[in-house]
């Protein structure tokens, strides 16, 4: 008989817990170990597509035409590109060239699939390994997740290509833009140059005694003003101008865009999702910036959206809600201030005419002749100061131009296109099958030690002394036959036996996963 007083710690207790309730225990290890293993197989497949694109100078032009072209800006070009990326217009155009709109029966699905392809890409712009920040250089990857993965391949590699084409066609045009109504410009000052000379001549044959006077510091104020009028004019048709193409650009841009709120998460963790990613942008960059712009109007839309519907619960997998389109406020911004330079300019222009009013006032005091000469003389050396500007400017637009057509000033080089791949990227069924393996261990083991829990007994006297506090007076053993002790045996061996052939299955099953992910062997195809 013991002393009533049991161990802090015995090893041998617990295993005999274990013991007394194996079935229970390997049942329950089992079951779990196939959830985990057969479950990776049930579970879908998604592939993952990754392509790397370098934009760079052309390190043999640049020094050639450093202070001659307008040439092109690497950060200007990574600025945005997320959005330019992932835009509507050109996920449309991708769609349409794999014909993935023909399994699309209504509207809906088509505006399903459009949204699953914008959501489902991920852009990240990088440095490039070993240059300069300041090097012109950089990188950007495009990641791609979907069920197919000859589908997931041809969007990235596809929609790669539809980018550099709309983002090379858009700088050509902006270059030849500029060259033509630089030469425009040039062809009305020299026609100004012209004029002058004309007059010039024909003023000299009405006069020709007369001597021309130096120009007094009235006349060259007057001069001043007139140059400053005429570059403030110039700028002004340049923002009229610049005007049009943002109201050309914003008529095909939507002011709301399509967004869908699934059932994944609260909106109240989206909200708390979005502001952390908030914070974070805000760290790196203004508040002007495309990506804080759409996330703000996100949170805005999710704190609208609980506001009216607390007690309500979508039905459906997914809910359609509409959020502000950044590239569409970025231009609406742009905008407004070309509307604030052009009103600057117009009231320049116009405090720019009155003082030359009040100073060509004070002209009429001299001489007739000379006041006309001088007239002469300045609108001369005016229009030809613009004039030779102008044909600057217009070399070097020409430079730019021929730049963009030839593909000289930024390449677009794909380092890596998107291959075929081979395996899913969810689920890893090594990884599911090694944590089925632990999970089922521990819940097999858990299973024992909670039912001994719910069904508690007295394992010897001393625990009947020390619990009831009365002493044992007998103790009565459970008598055992050797015919149950052979049934028992025979019970055990069975299922050992099943248990290990089990096992067994599910190792071949794990070593054909490892062989097929990590040796690319493939020995039986699932």
């Amino acid at each position: 008989m013991q002393d009533g007083k049991s161990p802090d710690f015995d090893i041998r207790h617990y295993l005999g817990i274990v013991r007394k309730r194996k079935y229970i225990a390997l049942s329950v290890s089992l079951l779990v170990l196939s959830i985990f293993t057969w479950g990776s197989f049930i579970w879908p497949k998604t592939y993952q597509a990754i392509s790397t694109v370098a934009v760079e100078k052309s390190s043999l032009i640049d020094p050639l035409i450093k202070g001659v072209g307008i040439s092109g800006n690497v950060e200007g070009l990574m600025g945005n590109l997320k959005n330019q990326i992932t835009s509507r217009n050109i996920a449309e155009r991708v769609v349409k060239k794999l014909d993935l709109d023909a399994r699309s029966k209504n509207a809906g699905q088509y505006e399903s699939i459009i949204e699953d392809i914008r959501n489902s890409l991920n852009v990240m712009v990088m440095q490039a390994g070993g240059r300069q920040p300041d090097s012109g250089t950089a990188l950007f990857t495009i990641t791609y997740t979907g069920k197919d993965p000859k589908t997931v391949r041809d969007i990235v590699n596809t929609l790669i290509s539809e980018y550099i084409e709309e983002n090379m066609g858009y700088r050509t045009t902006d270059a030849e833009g500029a060259y033509d109504f630089i030469k425009n410009q040039l062809l009305e000052y020299k026609n100004k140059v012209d004029e002058s000379d004309k007059a010039i001549r024909e003023f000299r044959e009405k006069n020709p005694r007369m001597i021309p006077q130096n120009e007094p510091a009235l006349l060259g104020k007057i001069d001043a003003l007139q140059t400053t009028r005429m570059e403030s004019e110039i700028r002004l048709k340049e923002q009229m101008r610049k005007k049009e193409n943002l109201q050309k650009q914003l008529s095909g841009e939507k002011e709301l865009t399509v967004a869908f709120v699934t059932r994944e998460g609260t909106p109240q963790g989206r909200i708390d999702y979005l502001n952390n990613q908030l914070m974070t942008l805000q760290a790196k960059y203004t508040d002007n910036y495309p990506e804080v712009i759409k996330v703000k109007h996100e949170i805005e839309e999710l704190k609208r959206q609980m506001a009216q519907g607390k007690s309500s619960k979508p039905e459906s997998s997914g809910s359609e809600t509409t959020a502000m389109n950044p590239i569409y406020q970025q231009l609406r911004e742009e905008l407004a201030r070309t509307d604030a330079d052009v009103d600057s300019l117009k009231a320049r222009i116009g405090e720019l005419s009155r003082q030359q009013g009040k100073m060509d006032a004070l002209l009429g005091q001299m001489p007739k002749e000379q006041e006309e000469w001088s007239k002469l003389q300045r609108d001369k050396n005016v229009s030809q100061k613009i004039y030779d500007e102008l044909l600057t400017k217009l070399e070097n637009a020409k430079v730019s131009k021929d730049l963009q057509v030839t593909n000289k000033s930024g390449a677009f080089r794909v380092v890596d296109p998107a291959i075929l791949p081979q395996l899913p990227v969810k689920p890893n069924r090594v990884a599911m099958i090694l944590f089925g393996i632990l999970a089922g261990i521990l819940s097999g083991v858990g299973s024992a030690f909670g039912l001994e829990h719910l069904k508690p007994t007295f394992k010897d006297e001393g625990t009947i002394e020390s619990t009831l506090k009365v002493p044992v007076l007998a103790l009565i053993p459970e008598i055992i036959t050797e015919d149950d002790k052979a049934s028992v045996q025979k019970m055990d061996r069975r299922i050992l036996i099943g248990t290990a052939a089990y096992l067994v299955v599910i190792a071949l099953v794990l070593m054909e996963e490892v062989l097929n992910r990590y040796l690319g062997i493939r020995i039986i195809n699932f």
